[in-house]
């Protein structure tokens, strides 16, 4: 017994290690966040610690993948995608502006993966859910840009009609995620209330567009034929 007392668990990896080589020193479990939202700090073998504080700051986990039936447990989780998205179509409006070059800057102040990746997450990415903190610097981006986009005339010129209202006194966004559908297809935006699963007018031109193509194809090379013939 007194034999045994002298190795030490390690919650990462699951094994004893000796005193040598496991220090007691703690750190975070990636897998018990992301399958129990469990942020307690574990002691880990000397080298899970520095491989956990290495990958700390690193976006290796898409928890759509991993877990996606965390999104429902924890609703900061849903909070903070829906601000990634929203961050994401965002900054394609404000990339090409030559006006919010201090707000682009703030942007790139934070992790790019926010905004560019919305369905990975670094353990730092977690414990700021957890603790509030990524909540509010998102919110506090979110709200500055679509402020910046919805006063900007040139960021205006950007914006959608939707094609199947035709309403050209209500200009859109993709980023108006509660009224505004974008078709994963062509990425047109429309009202949620107007569009129809299936029935994109831009994707409908675009297949018979295709379609035009493909038979006047036909016909050309069977005239070749023919007059090979």
């Amino acid at each position: 017994n007194s034999y045994i007392k002298r190795f030490r668990y390690c919650e990462y990896l699951g094994k004893y290690f000796c005193q040598c080589c496991h220090r007691n020193e703690i750190n975070y479990i990636p897998g018990h966040i992301i399958r129990k939202w469990d942020f307690k700090q574990y002691p880990v073998s000397n080298f899970s610690w520095r491989l956990l504080s290495r990958i700390f700051n690193e976006p290796y986990f898409n928890l759509s993948t991993i877990n996606p039936s965390l999104f429902k447990r924890v609703k900061l989780l849903e909070t903070v995608h829906a601000f990634r998205v929203q961050l994401m179509y965002l900054c394609k409006f404000l990339r090409i502006c030559k006006y919010s070059e201090s707000l682009v800057g703030d942007i790139n102040a934070e992790p790019s993966h926010w905004y560019e990746d919305v369905d990975v997450y670094s353990i730092s990415d977690l414990v700021g859910i957890k603790n509030s903190s990524i909540v509010t610097k998102l919110k506090d981006l979110v709200t500055k840009s679509i402020d910046h986009v919805e006063q900007c005339s040139f960021c205006q010129g950007f914006g959608y009609i939707c094609e199947l209202c035709g309403d050209e006194s209500d200009i859109i966004y993709p980023f108006q995620l509660q009224t505004v559908v974008v078709c994963k297809d062509c990425t047109s935006c429309f009202h949620k209330a107007c569009y129809v699963e299936g029935k994109c007018p831009k994707c409908i031109r675009i297949e018979a567009r295709r379609q035009r193509q493909l038979l006047e194809t036909k016909i050309f090379d069977s005239s070749e034929e023919e007059s090979g013939s």
